[in-house]
């Protein structure tokens, strides 16, 4: 019965790992350790596999495992087998043991991104040296050049219906908001990524993984797929550990003798001093690398799954028995005292936190205001109750003001008349029609309406003290319209507006092309309700995201103080050290780059940015992001963060982009000088 009908637990568990690391491997988190991850994954899986390969080869080759005649060509063919099996470390004891100990911080996540990394490569080697070994034993018919590419094509098949199917998961769940709901989408999308794989045979472990790193991508980093999912675990992995004892036999373990414990010891040699001399290589602390290979040594899942498909394949029978053993007496022993080194390791690393607190619950948001149907209410615009602002004597630049509905003119113009005398630039409003439009476009209607909207930009920017310049562009495409009058007059950002009417699908396309092609900073408003300026909500993924956003906040305090809140969000995982750490990083930022008006420093553990901005933004006037131009395939799968925030947001938002052209041909920026003279 166990062997049958609970079966089903193992595959059902192992997704469950599988999801869970997908979690862990974040770009962004790990980008800064890219090159320490490659070292020690490099370093750890080669010396395992080269150590166990040999190792068990020639010991299998001395012990005369496969008979007189051809036990040389058996001896290796094991050999290659375990060595790619060997390089595998079990996923689930390791993250379990993490999450007992709340463990967080470097040496954890770098563990765990290893266990993906070296699980990945145990699976491609497994196929290479399957096909290595038919061809030593002859069992494997013609080998062709598809046959050898098979490993390579079922690991990219495999990633690729896992990113599809968790772009979809995170599609769903992202409009849920009853964690009961979540749960059920996401139980269903990890056991049907599972399954097809399955059927096509492909690697569910894999997909898995990819479905994972898919959700935990996406510029939302909305994780609440995975948090639903750990009340529903335990039981799982307590039925998936008794059927892997299921699998261990005493006669096997006996059978297997030396040439077991050969490859036990092989492997943790390897393991251990491969991630040492990895970790060495790339700069770790000598007490950390000598604790990453601690932290790798427990097999289990991917291992039994791998043996499982050696004894299912007819073409190894010479050696299957042998491979069974050598991997049973090695999961055996691995998962008596692999779990307690880990523990170990994490605890030498000082990474063990208090168990996590329950995540408060989501305030609500209030519906967006909606205008009246064919109605476009005007922004409202505090009066200018300030002293004139002085502009420059003589100027060459300018910041451009594209004017699309009147609407939103007077906000529009002040808001680029501020930034215009931030950067000592001269404010110029234009607007673009295009060619088949312009042919009667001097109508009653087109004239009368045009002529107001400069009209009332020109007055609003006379209150300010300045004297605005209105063009009229003709131009088939709205945004190279726009392009075109910027770079005529050395723009040094460009000011848009979202329309209030549902256009903003056709607003995000001339968008994108002005972010495209513009070599200066374009800020995209989206107005809610009066212009008003008192408390300003700034979140943050990274610090680099404040280098963004600094001209408009410098622009906003040249002319009054504002409460201003830095919102740091931070992965889910965070303990309290690492939030602190976060908050103390953009407290340098801002004293190396000072800010008028009253800061307020936040750093939060977010499962969901998108809901984290919008229950912060309740208590803000006006939310201003830095958002980075991607584009195509990019943006398909990573998405973006500020638009998700401004489609959902009922408060004026700010979304300040760095025009892609901004970066010249060596890779350095080009950055817009704000006038050096008092305001």
């Amino acid at each position: 019965m166990l062997e049958g009908s609970l079966q089903v637990f193992t595959h059902i568990a192992l997704m469950l790992v599988a999801f869970a690391i997908g979690e862990r491997f974040e770009l962004r988190e790990l980008r800064s350790s890219a090159q320490t991850l490659i070292r020690v994954s490099a370093g750890e899986g080669l010396f395992t596999l080269v150590l166990v390969a040999v190792g068990v080869g020639v010991t299998a080759y001395l012990m005369g495992v496969g008979g007189e005649g051809t036990g040389m060509v058996q001896a290796v063919a094991i050999g290659l087998i375990c060595a790619s099996i060997a390089v595998a470390t079990a996923p689930a004891a390791t993250l379990i043991v993490m999450r007992e100990l709340g463990a967080r911080g470097a040496l954890s996540r770098l563990v765990l991104s290893d266990v993906v990394v070296n699980n990945v490569l145990s699976i491609s080697l497994f196929g290479i040296m399957v096909t290595a070994a038919q061809v030593l034993l002859g069992t494997g018919g013609q080998i062709g050049f598809a046959q050898v590419l098979a490993p390579v094509t079922e690991t990219v098949l495999s990633l690729s219906l896992g990113i599809v199917v968790g772009l979809a998961c995170d599609y769903i769940v992202h409009r849920l908001t009853r964690r009961d709901n979540v749960l059920i989408v996401s139980l269903a999308a990890i056991l049907f990524v599972g399954g097809f794989a399955g059927t096509m045979g492909l690697s569910s472990l894999l997909a898995g993984v990819a479905a994972g790193f898919a959700i935990v991508n996406r510029d939302r980093r909305d994780v609440r797929a995975f948090r639903a999912l750990n009340d529903f675990e335990p039981p799982i992995y307590g039925i998936f550990f008794a059927l892997a004892g299921v699998q261990l036999h005493l006669q096997g373990l006996l059978a297997a003798g030396m040439l077991g414990a050969v490859f036990v010891i092989t492997r943790a040699v390897g393991k251990y001093f491969g991630a040492w001399l990895g970790g060495h290589i790339a700069g770790i602390k000598p007490r950390q690398a000598s604790s990453l290979g601690l932290a790798l040594l427990p097999q289990a899942g991917l291992a039994i799954g791998l043996a499982y498909l050696v004894r299912e394949d007819p073409t190894l029978a010479p050696i299957q028995t042998v491979v069974i053993n050598l991997v049973t007496v090695s999961i055996v022993i691995n998962e008596l005292i692999g779990p307690s080194l880990v523990r170990l390791a994490v605890l030498r690393a000082g990474e063990v936190t208090a168990p996590e607190r329950p995540a408060a619950a989501s305030l609500p948001r209030p519906e967006p205001e909606t205008a009246e149907a064919g109605v476009e209410k005007e922004v409202e615009v505090a009066p200018w109750s300030q002293r004139k602002l002085q502009p420059p004597e003589r100027t060459n630049a300018c910041v451009l003001i594209a004017l699309a509905q009147p609407a939103s003119v007077r906000a529009l113009t002040r808001l680029g008349t501020l930034l215009g005398h931030y950067y000592g630039a001269s404010p110029i409003a234009v607007r673009v029609v295009r060619p088949e439009e312009q042919q009667d476009y001097w109508n009653e209607v087109g004239e009368q309406e045009t002529i107001q909207m400069f009209r009332i930009a020109v007055h609003e920017a006379d209150t300010l003290g300045y004297k605005l310049h209105t063009e009229l562009e003709t131009h088939e495409e709205i945004a190279e319209g726009i392009l075109r009058t910027a770079r005529d007059h050395n723009a040094q950002a460009i000011v848009l507006g979202y329309p209030h009417s549902p256009r903003s699908h056709r607003f995000a396309e001339i968008a994108d092309g002005v972010v495209r092609g513009a070599d200066c900073l374009v800020v995209a408003v989206k107005f809610a309700g009066p212009l008003a300026g008192g408390r300003l909500l700034i979140p943050v993924t990274q610090v680099q995201d404040m280098d963004v956003v600094r001209p408009v906040l410098r622009a906003l305090g040249a002319v009054a103080e504002h409460t201003i809140t830095l919102l740091r969000l931070m992965p889910p995982e965070c303990g309290t050290d690492e939030l602190r750490q976060a908050e103390e990083e953009v407290q340098s930022w801002c004293i190396s780059r000072p800010m008028a008006g009253e800061l307020s420093i936040q750093a939060v553990a977010a499962e969901s940015r998108v809901h984290r901005i919008l229950e912060a933004a309740d208590d803000h006037h006006v939310l201003i992001m830095a958002t980075h131009p991607e584009g195509g395939l990019r943006q398909a799968f990573f998405g973006s963060l500020a638009r998700e925030v401004a489609q959902q947001i009922n408060r004026t938002t700010l979304l300040v982009h760095r025009g892609q052209a901004m970066c010249t041909s060596n890779g350095s920026e080009r950055q817009p000088q704000p006038a050096d003279r008092p305001n």
